[in-house]
């Protein structure tokens, strides 16, 4: 007999609205007829589910349908499904769900080709919130340290490899609506050697029911069962099977936050006596037993205060902070010496002798920033934007640029003036108010490395913020205003100095905005751009072009331009005429070549700022072979122009064919 490739595993509680639906999408999968068996388990329905599973199973030889007694949860018929499942691999599909066509055929692919036992396909919620997945992962571990697999998703709506999980007789807890899943998949991916996951394909479809009947939408499971039956095996597991280190604490950080301390929330407020009670006790045993410090202070300021408060017994306080957490406005930062802290109730206060560390929240202050003006101002770079750190106040804060080398690590300090209005009374405010979070800075190349000219170097900017003694910083640039552009590279002089090159860039990938500084005046071969090369009346040689400089440095630097004999070491000065621009230095070159010797002459530039120089060729385009002029009078020779193997410009003066009247002229010349 052959065996299914997959068994689809379905429980159904009074779901006759939806379950053909659901049943439809599993029939219609493109994986190969009969590789699928389907198994459905009435859970002792009232609204004629089971009826509608055999109407269904009459023409679909496929689908097995098994009945038993409501068990008070989808743990046990799923148990019953699995005791009679037959394929390579398990499907839970829930009744009020559905699979996309491809996806059984998609994830048995991705099993088989990796060798893996879970694969996890992508979600779409429908109605509700759902975990979505950006690539596909062919192989990954449990424990990998760039992938936290395990925290990202424990429903049981995957595909997993029938022998792992009878191997290491993996079930869901019974008698419990909900937290079930959990347990079997956490179990499952713990004792698993690989999980795939198939990003490229929407695989399930989680829908949220519009009559709120859900067991989740209804509230899930009662506190004392929840506690005994879910949240204690899965902190068990994780227990049981990783070693004391930072992947178990990552597995316990995220069952303390999400299975344990996430039902003090607003239902518990509006629980009865006997609810809440039985959430306090079933939270405070957990921590008591599972509870670690480290793993206490890897969680945020709220999920440490619940926890103590839960262990500790005070519940009025507990209530309060979770209030706190409910509010529509974010608990206020408090800033002191180098440390920020949470203002949840009971901050300081005498009588709950709660440590300051536990509303510290320093490390998990976010600094948001934006890049709102970008362009030179004469010799200096001038920056706008705002900065804040969220929840904190923007009143008594001092601003500054960091310029950081990318390879040296090397840092210099640009204070910041504050702009704009908003709030600035330093009371907690969210920081997000960009006028009251506004800053303006020039950035002087000259002055800035702690009034010296900046290095040679790639610098990154960051901006930082300081209330008290804390500061934080980010990378300035990637959030920008839409028609904020990087300005054109430009060669600045400031005081006495040889000036630099600055060339300000977004990177690629971050956008994040870094400036290029090259010192000298050999900065501006590259910067050089030659507008137009001919002739200017006879031969007259003309070159104009122009080089990006601040007007300040327009005055200072200066152009000649030379040609020089290939042999013989002959030179002659072209006339140099320049033009300050708007952000440029323009410049023109008229070389007379009337007398020069026959040979080939070569074109130099050279720019000076001060008492340095940098001597260049000057550049050419490709460009059509330029007419020979005559250079010299009676037309003894003539010259043209051209572009060298190195793209240079030289000059050729030959000797050219002249008329018979002017060579007689020339012999009688000669004679006498």
């Amino acid at each position: 007999m052959t065996l299914p490739k997959v068994s689809v595993i379905v429980p159904v509680y009074n779901c006759r609205a939806s379950v053909e639906a659901t049943l439809r999408s599993v029939f219609d999968q493109t994986l190969g007829s009969g590789t699928i068996e389907v198994i459905a388990v009435d859970d002792g329905s009232t609204d004629g589910s089971g009826d509608e599973l055999d109407r269904i199973a009459e023409s679909h030889a496929g689908l097995t349908v098994l009945r038993r007694p409501n068990s008070g949860g989808p743990g046990a018929p799923r148990n019953a499904a699995i005791d009679r499942a037959r394929g390579e691999y398990l499907f839970f599909l829930d009744a009020d769900d559905r699979l996309g066509p491809e996806a059984l055929e998609r994830l048995c692919a991705m099993a088989d080709e990796n060798g893996t036992d879970v694969v996890i396909g992508n979600y779409v919620g429908v109605g509700r919130g759902v975990a979505r997945f950006e690539e596909n992962v062919p192989r990954v571990t449990v424990d990998d340290p760039d992938f936290d697999v395990y925290g990202r998703s424990l429903t049981a709506h995957k595909l997993f490899r029938r022998d792992l999980v009878e191997r290491h007789g993996i079930r869901f807890p019974e008698g419990i609506l909900s937290g079930e899943d959990k347990v079997f998949t956490g179990h499952a991916l713990l004792c698993s050697s690989g999980v795939s996951i198939v990003a490229d394909y929407d695989c399930y479809y989680l829908v949220e029911r519009e009559d709120g009947t859900s067991i989740m939408q209804a509230g899930g499971a009662a506190p004392a069962e929840y506690y005994a039956k879910a949240a204690r095996p899965l902190l068990e597991q994780v227990m049981a099977h990783t070693k004391p280190g930072m992947v178990r604490d990552r597995m316990l950080v995220r069952h303390f936050q999400r299975d344990v301390l996430h039902r003090l929330n607003g239902a518990f407020l509006a629980a009865s006596a006997d609810d809440r009670r039985a959430t306090r006790d079933g939270v405070r045993t957990l921590c008591e037993d599972f509870l670690t410090p480290a793993v206490l202070m890897r969680m945020p300021p709220r999920y440490r205060l619940l926890a103590h408060c839960a262990r500790s017994g005070h519940q009025e306080l507990l209530g309060k902070i979770v209030e706190a957490g409910l509010a529509d406005e974010p608990v206020p930062v408090k800033v002191d010496g180098d440390r920020a802290y949470a203002l949840y109730p009971g901050f300081r206060e005498a009588g709950a002798a709660i440590p300051d560390a536990y509303f510290d929240v320093t490390d998990r202050l976010r600094v948001t920033r934006s890049l709102t003006a970008l362009a030179w101002d004469g010799d200096r770079l001038r920056v706008g934007g705002t900065v804040a750190i969220d929840r904190v106040g923007t009143g008594d804060r001092t601003v500054a640029i960091l310029l950081r080398d990318k390879k040296s690590g090397a840092e210099h300090r640009v204070p910041c003036e504050p702009s704009g209005g908003g709030n600035s009374d330093g009371d907690g405010g969210d920081g997000d108010d960009h006028g009251g979070a506004g800053f303006t800075v020039a950035i002087d190349p000259a002055t800035a490395a702690s009034g010296k000219p900046l290095p040679a170097g790639a610098w990154d900017l960051h901006a930082e913020v300081t209330h008290d003694r804390l500061a934080k910083e980010g990378r300035l640039g990637a959030d920008r205003d839409p028609e904020i552009a990087a300005p054109p590279a430009r060669f600045v002089v400031s005081g006495d100095g040889p000036g630099a090159a600055v060339t300000p860039f977004f990177t690629r990938g971050y956008g994040n905005l870094t400036l290029t500084v090259t010192p000298g005046p050999g900065a501006l071969e590259k910067l050089l751009r030659v507008e137009e090369i001919g002739w200017d009346g006879g031969a007259r040689l003309r070159i104009r072009g122009h080089v990006p400089v601040s007007p300040g440095a327009a005055e200072r630097v200066g152009v000649a331009v030379r040609l020089k004999a290939r042999s013989g070491g002959d030179t002659k000065d072209a006339e140099v005429e320049t033009v300050p621009g708007e952000g440029l230095l323009e410049f023109t070159a008229v070389a007379d070549l009337r007398g020069l010797a026959a040979g080939r002459w070569d074109v130099h530039l050279e720019f000076t700022v001060g008492e340095e120089a940098v001597r260049m060729r000057v550049p050419i385009a490709a460009a059509p072979k330029a007419p020979a002029v005559p250079c010299a009078p009676l037309g003894l020779r003539r010259a043209s122009f051209y572009r060298t193997g190195g793209g240079n410009l030289a000059v050729h003066i030959v000797h050219g064919r002249v008329p018979a009247i002017a060579r007689s002229a020339g012999r009688r010349l000669t004679r006498r």
